[in-house]
């Protein structure tokens, strides 16, 4: 489910819902990334790599274009050109503008490892509550096993009592087991083994036997066959049969001599044991006595007996494992802890064990095999649990700490590559085999006690875990796996909170983390861990102005946080004593905390000067006759709580005096009351709890939190719990109706009730139920009080309309349910908390619950996303199809009754009788009669478009953090292209045929050729007047030399001789020389500074230049 954008704020409807139907979220397991395999990597490396001439790998590196070309070509079209142009954007984070084979294992390398850290994380089991099994057992529980043949699950005590259990734990029948060999007061049940295959259970006694009964019967348990005489008491059982051949098993135990014994059965299908013929007129007996030293003499055909000796203290466990052929034992001594008998056959015969012995210091208590790891895991009496290769004695391959205490039992969960281990403290730890890691602690739910004795099974098949006490039985059943999960925290949520100031949604969760979110994209912005150290985080709340988070645990301390993690102070609630932290209520001057006694614990605002703040005393004492639960303040000195037995009162905070109490749906004085402090409860066998999705880091909470999140309880825990008040709400849109009888309280809790008050008059208007079958709810109204959110253990959310419900005094309580806007369920747990907000013109609810997820949903039920979630939103303003067609039907009639209205004005207009008649008293409808108050109601009916949810686009500076770019901000967003070619342009027909045009017109009307404007080279050829560019003496003196020249000219053609240069008027001798293409004229002013040179001329017609 996914939130979509719109292309067009005008787009129909019709169009946005088409495009909603197309437009999918790619999830995580649709990523291209996740959908290349192994051969496809080998193909990709050889592309990658080329052989140069010197026979040396080269890497070749790619550009974009090139890369999608490739793996297109390569990838048997897996994804679109434009996956593999984003996978190229995502590798190449330097932006170099190429790849090679370096860069593109590293990323495939992260990307794999964040997708299996991302299935470890989903792989994390997720339990339902604890629950306590009726056990008709008097003495310890031996063992509890699974019939795979019945579908049935069997248990036995020490005294000798076997109960059979269907698949959903009824008790079916319990019978009593016992033997001739001793008193049956000196008599043990020690182990039991089932053998599966012929129906039958091995039950080993301290009388020194093993008795085989018949499980097939359904009135009482028959004994077939007992094994005597014993060397040893047997201490633990085993049983293998062959699943190629029914008729081949072992048995096999281990005894307080430190022996291993084996019997090997090659036709168990038919008979254990041969039984002898009876005598002649006698009947067969039932029960058949085989002593042991017969079948070691070989007198059974069918039967063959081993054993080894291989410890030094008692054989606490065994197991065969037919993956080593050969039995593997433990004890409690360093010396030979773990033995593995490997079994020696000859011509299809065991015939004797060679032994393997471990040293492992302290002793172990338990083994398990798995199998397809070859993996032996022990429980250490050091506190560790060891995993050890059977082949290697010398160490393990893995040392797994955490545990505190001695480590009971160990046991594989070969499906998810676990391993589950149990402590002597009643710690249950899960680890991953594969890391080595704990995924997953479960403490402080079990009976609490003196040292028990316990032991641990759990079905794989079913994913159910069964922890003995004593000869108590407790069940975990583990959740249903939901695929692609979101998970916005690792632990349980617990609460989730709206901050308006900063526009962010904080939760924490019970490991103590607490994350700020912003609503409008759904993308983290902060977070802090470990607030209260191992305790448990019960609440969270914000103060008035919006700046400081307050953050409750079950450790007694109220903690106060500013948005950047710093603590400024620590309130202490219980004088150092766990308490329950259930509820804070922050006041104008003081801080109210509520969940775990009958009074109320008050801070003082004044008081918090030091970092750890004591409480004081409130004024009014205890009213309560039970724990509170719940408070809600109004804002004017009013402040109600509600108690475990149902009762409300409403307190003064000016005085701290009690001043009304409801108690019409309190429980009376006569019935079953719990009693009790949280102290004296904790200790309590009977009442237990489980924490929510795994650790359960600090001390239990009281049986009324517990009991207030399961779903299923028996009726007398119902009719208890089913008065308690788990959230109280003032609907503050109704101060004002509170004295004329409306209700201006809502409260809700024990079996799904809700209830409305009026304080003022202390009455009871209404009540219904909300959710059926549901051991408490929680709610959650809006600012303007018009819609109520309740939601259940179950995941359920539900949205009633109370706009008119409630609203007026009546007689009897109304038991009809206001009407129901939508339903819907978001989560898979139990919903911790609901908060409503609005963004954008959109009522939005905030849920967040026990299955690790806060998600983010519209007030009509639709889906916005899970915070945490990659793809990040956009809230746009939104109303439902419904809503719309009745607006527009309403704006039609509107505008045909506008038109019907003007026709009328313009025709049959007349002023109104009263203003004629007694104009001092009439008064002018503004809104009705005036052209002001009409253009303002037009505008009021006016809505602008509403548009659909949309998700933001896939922007990088959005998402930086998971595609490693850096963040650039929103401008390197904007997508560049290359700019397009234009097309040619065509010349218009005006140049490229001129003549078309001109030619005519010019011709007709003038002389083209007068017309016609010059060239250069004529241009520069005409005479043009040199008075115009010369001075006058410039002229003068160049019209002289010419005049010389000539002169001089005609007198060398006659042979006259040479003259002479006058001193101001040159001579003939003083000629210029002169080139042909041009000449050189000087002015006479400048003789002063530079000489002519003279041009001489000789007499056979050659000239000669010397100065004058």
């Amino acid at each position: 489910m996914s939130v979509q954008s719109l292309t067009s704020p005008t787009a129909s409807r019709s169009a946005i819902e088409k495009q909603s139907a197309e437009k999918k979220v790619v999830g995580i397991d649709q990523k291209l990334e996740t959908r290349i395999n192994i051969r496809d990597l080998e193909a990709l490396m050889v592309a990658f790599k080329s052989q140069d001439d010197d026979d040396e790998e080269s890497h070749v590196s790619l550009t974009r274009k090139q890369f999608c070309e490739a793996l297109f070509r390569l990838l048997s079209r897996k994804g679109s050109k434009e996956e593999y142009g984003d996978l190229f954007d995502k590798i190449d984070v330097t932006k170099e503008g190429y790849v090679d084979w370096d860069k593109f294992a590293s990323h495939m390398l992260l990307e794999f490892y964040e997708k299996d850290d991302r299935v470890k994380s989903t792989q994390v089991p997720q339990w339902k509550d604890l629950r306590i099994l009726p056990s008709p057992h008097k003495d310890v529980i031996t063992r509890m096993a699974f019939l795979k043949n019945l579908n049935r699950y069997i248990s036995v005590s020490k005294e000798g009592t076997a109960s059979v259990w269907d698949a959903t734990l009824k008790l079916q029948r319990s019978m009593k087991t016992s033997t001739e060999g001793c008193r049956q007061r000196d008599l043990w049940v020690t182990h039991f083994a089932p053998l599966q295959n012929i129906n039958k259970a091995a039950l080993a006694f301290t009388s020194k036997e093993i008795a085989f009964y018949d499980l097939s019967s359904k009135v009482e348990f028959n004994c077939q066959y007992k094994v005597q005489g014993l060397p040893f008491t047997p201490l633990c059982l085993d049983y293998w049969s062959n699943p190629s051949n029914i008729n081949e098993a072992i048995l096999i135990w281990g005894d307080v001599g430190g022996c291993v014994n084996c019997l090997h059965f090659n036709s168990a299908n038919i008979a254990l044991f041969e039984r002898p013929p009876a005598p002649a007129g006698e009947k067969q007996e039932a029960t058949l006595n085989v002593p042991l030293l017969d079948v070691a003499n070989s007198k059974y055909k069918n039967a063959r007996y081993l054993k080894h000796s291989g410890h030094t203290e008692w054989a606490r466990e065994v197991k065969f494992a037919n993956h080593l052929e050969g039995v593997i034992s433990c004890g409690t001594a360093w010396q030979n802890a773990v033995v593995i008998g490997w079994l020696e056959k000859t011509q299809n015969v065991y015939t004797g064990m060679r032994l393997s012995k471990f040293q492992i210091s302290g002793g172990v208590n338990s083994i398990d095999y798995h199998e397809q790891m070859s993996l032996v895991a022990t429980a250490g009496v050091n506190h560790q649990v060891c995993l050890w290769n059977p082949y290697v004695h010398t160490k393990p391959t893995g040392v797994l700490r955490g545990h505190m205490a001695s480590v009971i039992q160990v046991q594989f969960n070969t499906s998810r590559g676990q391993l589950i281990s149990f402590s002597k403290d009643k710690v249950l730890r899960i680890w991953d085999v594969q890391l080595q890691v704990c995924i997953q602690r479960l403490a402080g739910m079990f009976p609490k006690g003196p040292e028990v004795q316990s032991s641990l099974f759990f079905d794989e098949m079913r994913n159910k875990l069964f922890i003995t006490f004593n000869y108590q039985m407790t069940l975990m059943a583990m959740k249903p796996e939901v695929k692609d999960k979101m998970l916005s925290h690792d632990k349980s949520v617990v609460a989730a909170i709206y901050n308006s100031v900063y526009n962010q949604v904080i939760s924490a969760c019970q490991s103590g983390t607490v994350i700020m979110w912003l609503i409008d994209t759904g993308q983290k912005v902060k977070q802090f861990t470990g607030t209260h150290g191992l305790a448990e985080v019960t609440t969270l709340e914000q103060d008035n102005s919006g700046t400081r988070l307050f953050t409750g645990s079950t450790d007694g301390t109220v903690k106060i946080w500013d948005f950047n993690g710093h603590c400024y102070h620590t309130l202490v609630c219980a004088d150092g004593q766990p308490a329950d932290i259930g509820q804070i209520v922050v006041l104008k001057r003081s801080v109210l905390i509520v969940g775990w006694e009958k009074h109320i614990t008050v801070f003082r605002n004044n008081k918090f000067k030091d970092f750890h703040v004591p409480p004081e005393d409130w004024k009014g004492g205890q009213e309560h006759a039970d724990d509170i639960l719940s408070a809600s303040y109004n804002g004017t000195n009013i402040l109600a709580t509600g108690s475990y037995d149902g009762e409300i009162v409403v307190w003064n905070t000016a005085s701290e005096q009690g001043s009304k109490h409801l108690t019409q749906r309190a429980r009376r004085l006569g019935n079953k009351s719990r009693g009790g402090t949280v102290a004296s409860r904790l200790t309590s066998n009977s009442e237990t709890r489980v924490g929510r999705e795994g650790s359960v880091l600090g001390p239990p909470s009281p049986v009324s939190r517990a009991k207030s999140r399961i779903s299923v309880l028996s009726s007398d825990d119902q009719n208890e719990y089913g008065n308690a008040v788990a959230r109280l709400l003032f609907l503050d849109t109704r101060k004002t109706n509170s004295a004329s009888g409306g209700a201006n309280l809502v409260s809700c809790g024990g079996n799904g009730w809700v209830r409305f008050w009026n304080t003022s008059h202390c009455t009871l208007l209404a009540e219904f139920m909300a959710h059926d079958h549901a051991a408490s709810i929680i709610m959650a109204t809006d600012k303007s009080n018009q819609y109520l959110v309740t939601a259940d253990v179950d995941g359920f959310i539900k949205v009633w309309n109370i706009a008119e419900y409630a609203t007026h005094q009546v007689e009897d309580p109304v038991k009809d349910a206001p009407p129901m806007k939508a339903q819907w369920q978001p989560h898979t747990d139990i919903v911790n908390s609901l908060t409503i907000c609005e963004r954008n013109e959109r009522l939005m609810i905030i849920s967040s619950s026990s299955d690790c997820s806060v998600q983010l949903w519209d007030i009509y039920g639709n889906f916005i996303g899970y915070f945490g979630q990659e793809d990040h939103w956009k809230i746009e303003p939104y109303i439902p199809q419904q809503e719309t067609d009745t607006e527009m039907k309403e704006e039609e009639h509107e505008e045909e009754m506008e038109t019907v209205i003007e026709v009328d004005e313009d025709s049959q207009w007349e002023p109104d009788e009263r203003a004629t008649n007694n104009p001092s008293e009439y008064r002018i409808d503004t809104w009705g009669k005036t052209v002001l108050g009409k253009d303002y109601q037009e505008l009021r009916v006016r809505k602008r478009e509403r548009r659909q949810p949309q998700n933001i686009p896939n922007l990088p500076y959005l998402h930086w953090e998971t595609t490693g770019h850096p963040p650039a901000g929103p401008f390197a967003s904007l997508e560049l292209k290359e700019m397009e070619h234009e097309k040619p342009v065509q010349k218009p027909d005006l140049m490229e045929n001129s003549e078309k045009y001109f030619k005519n017109h010019i011709e007709n009307d003038v002389d083209s050729e007068a017309l016609k404007l010059p060239a250069l080279a004529e241009n520069l050829k005409q005479p043009w007047d040199e008075k115009n560019f010369f001075k006058k003496s410039l002229l003068d003196y160049e019209q002289k030399m010419k005049t010389y020249h000539l002169m001089k000219l005609t007198q060398d053609s006659d042979g006259s001789k040479k003259s002479r240069l006058m001193p101001n008027v040159p001579s003939s001798s003083s000629v210029l020389k002169v080139s042909q293409p041009q000449r050189t004229v000087q002015s006479p002013h400048r003789q002063n500074k530079t000489k002519l040179k003279p041009i001489v001329a000789s007499r056979d017609g050659s000239s000669n230049g010397s100065d004058s």
